[in-house]
């Protein structure tokens, strides 16, 4: 008798519009000084929330999170982020990111649908206003799929309505897409691709 899993491999497709650009866009929180936002210099630390974007003004399409620190003052690390929002599936989700003078731009892996919310402490060092944090969406293409489901492979792409070999990065862990056409915002991207669900019973 064969114990092992059974499987269920799914064929997808999924169509992003022609809306949808690859370059790395701080459109989810515009340039913010740190000493405001965490209080640093102040006897009483204020509300760590950064200020957000409307979320008209975001992009539609689910997309990893980059935050950019230009540390132009007195900041040395420590810093973390924590980003808040809704995933592909619906849920919430929360990633970390943590700063290091090494790597002023951290680019994040989980797909959010909308982010609600993006906190900030543990600044080290003297801050001043030359201490500023962006936020935007990255080149990560969350594919939509189930909460049991993970993506195997992509299967076919179409670039602007011509049919292309796919050559982007494909990432198993997180469900994402990173193509290699230059996504410009009028061009419209189609995706087929397989996702692979475990039976239990």
């Amino acid at each position: 008798m064969n114990n092992n899993p059974k499987e269920i491999i799914q064929l997808r497709q999924v169509i992003y519009d022609s809306g949808i650009v690859k370059a790395e866009a701080d459109d989810i929180a515009a340039s913010q000084d740190l000493d405001d936002v965490t209080g640093y210099a102040s006897a009483t630390e204020t509300d760590n929330t950064l200020t957000l974007a409307a979320i008209a003004a975001r992009i539609e399409h689910p997309r990893n999170v980059v935050i950019t620190v230009t540390a132009g003052g007195g900041l040395t690390g420590g810093a973390k982020f924590a980003v808040y929002g809704t995933g592909l599936q619906g849920v919430k989700v929360r990633e970390e990111f943590t700063y290091v003078t090494s790597a002023a731009a951290i680019t994040g892996n989980v797909p959010f649908l909308t982010v609600d919310r993006v906190s900030v402490w543990g600044c080290e060092g003297t801050l001043t206003t030359d201490d500023v944090v962006t936020v935007g969406v990255g080149a990560k293409i969350g594919l939509p799929r189930g909460l049991d489901e993970e993506v195997v492979d992509i299967i076919k792409e179409r670039f602007n309505g011509a049919e292309i070999a796919p050559s982007g990065t494909l990432d198993r862990q997180y469900g994402t897409y990173t193509p290699a056409s230059t996504l410009d915002g009028a061009k419209a991207l189609e995706l087929w691709y397989t996702t692979k669900k475990v039976l239990t019973w």
